[in-house]
């Protein structure tokens, strides 16, 4: 009885030590690669839903000769990488009204309002959100600086991250710049996303082209 208990073999603390100290190593190895996918992955909607932003304006300008301006929406910026939910007072398509002014333009040929919501060039994100988008429209086309489309790698501006201004409340309007502004990482330094009629999503943050 007494040889069968000897006989019987377990770790030694040693050996938990190690296994415990290679755990360790591979989490703080994999734990930040993790946060900086979910990063990564919470970044697309931004990209994703200001594409989306830039199609349906131009959609828009082609059936009503010019580009639209909206509010700001959500009203605050997420904070936190919280998901906030789409106002729903931005959703609906507002008509133009039956025999009178239309949005760029009255029948007259006149200008006229150039503001409206995100329903209104038919786009809604399918769900919450966690930037707030804001789209302003301009009275001329985008500038090139150095040939190259605003906003650009280096061209987001000095302010940058920061608010766009908003966009003129008279049609014709012939450019527009969307932005997503987002503070993903909790740290009161906000992600700064744009897109204009000419260029395609940039990161002002790091100043870097996404697509």
């Amino acid at each position: 009885m007494l040889k069968a208990m000897r006989k019987q073999e377990g770790f030694t603390l040693i050996e938990l030590m190690i296994v415990v100290a290679i755990i360790g190593i591979l989490a703080a190895i994999a734990i930040p690669n993790f946060i900086q996918y979910q990063m990564r992955s919470r970044t697309s909607e931004a990209k994703t839903n200001l594409s989306a932003i830039k199609t349906a304006n131009f959609a828009f300008q082609a059936e009503q000769r010019c580009f639209l301006s909206s509010v700001a929406a959500p009203v605050a910026v997420p904070q936190n990488g919280s998901l906030v939910a789409w106002p729903g007072g931005l959703g609906g398509v507002a008509a133009p009204t039956p025999g009178g002014a239309v949005w760029c333009f009255t029948n007259a040929g006149a200008p006229s309002v150039a503001i409206g919501t995100y329903g209104d060039i038919g786009m809604v994100p399918a769900g919450a959100v966690r930037y707030q988008y804001m789209l302003a429209a301009s009275a001329a086309v985008t500038p090139l600086v150095g040939g190259i489309p605003t906003p650009a790698k280096g061209q987001c501006g000095a302010a940058s991250p920061g608010a766009l201004a908003a966009g003129p409340g008279n049609a014709p309007t012939l450019g527009f710049i969307a932005q997503a502004l987002g503070d993903l990482d909790g740290d009161a330094a906000f992600g700064d996303f744009r897109v204009s009629d000419l260029g395609n999503v940039v990161n002002c943050l790091t100043n870097e082209s996404i697509f």
